[in-house]
């Protein structure tokens, strides 16, 4: 019988040690935190093997082997946060502080919490389940915050025997408490929306700005944005948006529970749009997102300047092709003097189907231990290095297995994050008793 307020407090425990390492990202080292990881599985008895893609660039991977019958499981985590100033915190973002039940500091939600809760439950299923089917692997990432070029990127172009397997458990989507309803529905991320930069220049006659002559490439690109921001107003329901609303109806109040079943219809997709758009999540899930980020013109007050730049991310629904994407960017400009440069582009990968294996067993166990919860597929508004694993074929699902609320999530990359004790708990024992179903013997 596993104690699991006994793992919960371990888990606390060594979550807070992870917490009070700086692995931020910028500027990239990971080195110390990949270190505390292999101590945490060497002290449980599961070896390890570093991988340095550049200096202080540290990728780690555990293997717990079983005996080949099916394909493995991969446990993906990274190890890089992003900045949190401390003048914003109530407490030291890399205390570890443990208070009121909660574990406090950068990284407790994204993604530290998951690798602690993902190392308990290798050791238990080393423990306790010595008869696998199935390698289970822990890959602890470098570099996800800035897009896996030192991380999951690199590893899959030089070291793919390594973490080649049929599944792969990353973050993306959440228990949900509050967000459709009064009941818990857990999202599990099957797909994601591609990223694509692009850097939008406008040409321009450079003069006096007492003499104005209509040519200003500053106004030339002001007009061509003005274009360009109008698709953030076209909505569209994706398939597996349509299917998470699908799935949450069953814990919806009437009559919310009817539109959310039936959003297929264009009719009941037109009615519900408005409301569906009020929350900013849901809206960029319906949606080609464009987002400008850096704007660039003018060097002097009095002179117009001959060349204007802004830089846009544009966040792809993934049956969107990237290359018809910008084929009709360049019909809503129709402007020679402005011309549009690709600074990154993305490479669609097909969705996560919901009839596997490791769907089935993850839903049954979230609904086992979280009663009265259901399990729907999410579209993950963002990208996550689940994308370079849907491109060699793996079926990748992302769900940080705990509950939160929305105001608990809006710690996420945010002022005092943190996890509770009882979710590093729960967490533990999705993740084991998940494992535990896929790795035993027919």
């Amino acid at each position: 019988m596993i104690d699991w307020k006994s793992v919960s407090e371990e888990a606390g425990r060594l979550l807070s040690g992870y917490l009070k390492i700086r692995s931020l990202n910028p500027p990239g080292d990971e080195s110390e935190a990949a270190a505390y990881l292999a101590r945490a599985l060497e002290e449980r008895g599961l070896t390890s093997e570093l991988y340095e893609s550049a200096p202080k660039r540290m990728n780690l991977i555990s293997r717990l082997p079983g005996d080949g019958t099916k394909r493995g499981i991969v446990l993906y985590n990274h190890m890089d946060v992003v900045a949190a100033d401390p003048r914003d915190w109530s407490r030291d973002p890399f205390s570890g502080d443990i208070s009121g039940g909660f574990v406090y500091g950068r990284g407790a939600i994204d993604m530290k919490g998951m690798a602690v809760m993902q190392i308990l439950a290798m050791d238990l299923l080393n423990r306790l389940n010595p008869r696998r089917t199935r390698d289970v692997i822990f890959f602890a990432a470098a570099d996800e915050e800035k897009g896996g070029r030192f991380g999951a990127q690199w590893l899959i172009e030089n070291h793919w025997d390594k973490i080649q397997a049929e599944y792969l458990w990353d973050e993306g989507g959440f228990g949900m408490r509050d967000l459709f309803g009064p009941g818990t529905v857990f999202l599990s991320a099957v797909a994601e929306k591609q990223d694509l930069w692009l850097r939008v220049t406008a040409r321009g006659t450079p003069g006096h700005s007492g003499i104005p002559r209509g040519d200003n490439a500053a106004e030339t690109l002001v007009r061509a944005l003005d274009r360009i921001l109008k698709i953030n107003s076209w909505y569209r329901l994706h398939p597996v948006v349509r299917d998470m609303f699908a799935g949450a109806a069953r814990v919806m109040p009437f009559p919310k529970s009817l539109v959310a079943s039936a959003l297929g219809n264009p009719l009941a997709f037109r009615i519900a749009r408005p409301a569906l758009a009020a929350n900013p999540t849901i809206s960029a899930m319906l949606r080609d997102t464009i987002s400008v980020t850096v704007l660039e013109a003018g060097e002097k007050e009095n002179i117009i300047p001959d060349k204007a730049q802004a830089v846009l991310d544009i966040r792809l629904l993934p049956d969107q092709d990237p290359g018809e994407f910008l084929d009709r960017l360049d019909r809503i400009i129709g402007d020679d003097r402005v011309r549009v440069e690709p600074i990154q582009s993305p490479t669609p990968g097909a969705p996560s189907r919901t009839d596997t294996e490791f769907y089935r067993t993850l839903s049954e166990t979230l609904s086992r231990c979280a009663p009265g919860s259901v399990t729907a597929p999410m579209l993950t508004p963002g990208t996550t290095d689940s994308c370079h694993f849907r491109r060699k074929g793996v079926q990748c699902y992302g769900l940080f297995p705990a509950i939160l609320d929305p105001g608990e999530l809006d710690r996420f990359h945010g002022i005092d994050e943190r996890i509770s004790l009882d979710n590093l708990g729960l967490g533990t024992r999705v993740v084991y008793e998940t494992l535990a179903a896929l790795v035993e013997g027919n």
